[in-house]
């Protein structure tokens, strides 16, 4: 099988995803990337079900969720923090809390704008 086929065309394709919820999670590691893309905005209706999709893989998300907080897409950061990251066990949000730090104590302006500071800080939070 062709794990890519299976990547969302939109982002309104829960289909595609409640395919990839039937799968093995070994098949979903290579196209990680790929289904992070489609947690851009948290308002898009798949955002949520990749969240759920990935829960499990963990402290394999991190490398991925670190080249997320470097960018310069704000919106993406705040969106994964709401829609994945706040969901991961505390072992992983352990691992991330520099990251974390980063964000919720030293934000640019823009990610202030998107509230990404506000929601790091409240994820720290469930670490004490």
């Amino acid at each position: 099988m062709d794990i890519k086929r299976l990547i969302p065309k939109d982002k309104m394709d829960i289909d595609s995803v409640n395919k990839l919820k039937t799968l093995d999670i070994n098949l979903i590691r290579p196209i990680i990337p790929d289904l992070l893309e489609w947690t851009e905005d948290a308002n898009w209706p798949i955002t949520k079900e990749i969240g759920k999709l990935l829960l499990p893989l963990g402290n394999e998300l991190i490398p991925h969720l670190r080249k997320i907080f470097v960018s310069d897409d704000d919106c993406w950061k705040y969106s994964i923090l709401v829609k994945l990251v706040k969901n991961l066990p505390e072992s992983v949000l352990s691992e991330m809390e520099a990251d974390l730090k980063r964000l919720a104590l030293n934000p640019t302006e823009r990610e202030k704008q998107e509230l990404v500071n506000e929601e790091a800080a409240e994820i720290l939070s469930l670490l004490q």
